[in-house]
């Protein structure tokens, strides 16, 4: 079943009623996310199920994914960053209880009656971003720069180097 994204939902009342939510966002819908990307190619996909696991635990499972654009940080020209995210979120009430999940869970902490997807969203996505954004080697206007210095510095004499250790071969001797 798809439905329409709504803004907040009572995740436990989600869970006993398997709702399974999908549809694209706009980056602009994620205040936090779009002061740290340039924009994005596409609308953000996403696709969230409600549901319990075997343990009967409350889970939210789904999928985001989406093509931004970033600034890299070598060239701070534009570059395309897409994330295909899994979500595997368990939902507790306590931080007992998140500390007793098993590794491929995510805990939510739900302290408040009603959550707000676009928040879970929007966090999966900052994770996902990496800290430093750069091209890959090759592709970034700066690896033009550091080749053509390279080859600078390679084709200069090479100059006598003073050894910043050679003061600790007198001691030595003494």
């Amino acid at each position: 079943m798809s439905s329409r994204l709504p803004d907040f939902v009572d995740p436990w009342r989600m869970v006993d009623q398997r709702r399974l939510f999908s549809g694209h966002v706009a980056v602009t819908d994620l205040p936090r996310l779009a002061k740290v990307v340039l924009g994005a190619k596409c609308d953000i996909e996403l696709q969230l199920e409600f549901a319990r696991d075997r343990e009967k635990r409350a889970c939210i499972k789904g999928s985001v994914k989406v093509d931004l654009l970033l600034e890299c940080q070598r060239c701070l020209s534009p570059m395309s960053f897409s994330v295909i995210s899994q979500l595997n979120i368990a939902l507790v009430r306590s931080a007992e209880e998140a500390e007793r999940l098993p590794d491929n869970y995510d805990p939510l902490l739900l302290d408040e009656p009603r959550i707000r997807l676009l928040d879970i969203v929007e966090e999966e996505l900052l994770l996902s971003l990496p800290q430093v954004p750069r091209h890959e080697i090759g592709e970034c206007c700066s690896d033009i720069d550091q080749k053509t210095e390279q080859t600078t510095v390679d084709l200069e004499e090479p100059s006598e180097r003073i050894n910043p250790f050679a003061i600790l071969a007198e001691l030595k001797q003494k």
